[in-house]
């Protein structure tokens, strides 16, 4: 009579744990782990039912997560070896608390640094000052200005240096033509010999071919009997 009531009141406490999952042969309930996570326990009570009843239950509780089985029971008489065939699961859905990873961080976006705007200087060599007549010797004025150029690149890593030669319109076509092609030469040499160097050089000779002011007048040719110096550099 004592076995009877004892048994009939772990039936009536499984039932009270029982969750909508339950039913007339297996029994759910929710447990709380010793790490917190919320898990499930299925107890089986059919007689003919094999541990598949739990499994089956278990996916069905889980849906479309995983079951994984943290301990199981085998219900055994006294004086009866376990058979291997658990009557109880206890199992929870998904990867458990303990061996999930935490989420990776996002790395710190790097401050992009702007690259430093490049250094442009124009320098003119301009009129008979700096050059005799027909000649593309530098004069004492024109190495003068060049100092300057020099002087004012000081810290500055030239990219590239273009010498560009005009004249004016009087004169030969041949004349136009290697004049200023000379006197650019003259200009990139002197400043080569000043310690200024560039990782492109670009001398060349226009001729007549673009004036700045008018043929007409002497004052406009000698506006057009030039050295133009441009250097492109970063600081």
């Amino acid at each position: 009579m004592k076995f009877r009531l004892l048994l009939a009141a772990a039936f009536a406490a499984l039932a009270a744990g029982c969750t909508s999952y339950c039913t007339p042969t297996v029994n759910t309930g929710v447990v709380t782990l010793s790490d917190g996570t919320q898990g499930y326990r299925v107890m089986r009570q059919g007689l003919f039912e094999s541990s598949n009843a739990c499994l089956a239950q278990a996916q069905k509780i889980c849906r479309d997560r995983q079951p994984m089985r943290v301990m199981s029971a085998e219900h055994a008489a006294d004086g009866f070896k376990p058979n291997g065939d658990p009557r109880e699961l206890t199992f929870i859905c998904g990867t458990p608390r303990a061996a999930q990873q935490p989420a990776a961080q996002p790395a710190p976006a790097m401050a992009s640094v702007p690259a430093p705007a490049p250094v442009v200087r124009k320098v003119t060599l301009q009129g008979d000052a700096n050059f005799a007549t027909g000649s593309a010797v530098l004069t004492p004025a024109a190495k003068s200005s060049l100092n300057q150029f020099v002087q004012g690149e000081q810290g500055v890593k030239l990219q590239r240096l273009a010498i560009t030669g005009h004249t004016d319109s009087t004169g030969s076509a041949t004349l136009n033509q290697h004049l200023p092609q000379a006197r650019a030469a003259s200009v990139q040499n002197y400043l080569m010999s000043q310690g200024v160097t560039a990782q492109q050089y670009d001398v060349s000779g226009m001729g007549s071919a673009q004036p700045v002011a008018s043929n007409a007048t002497a004052e406009g040719r000698s506006q057009n009997r030039r050295v133009e110096i441009q250097a492109v550099g970063q600081q």
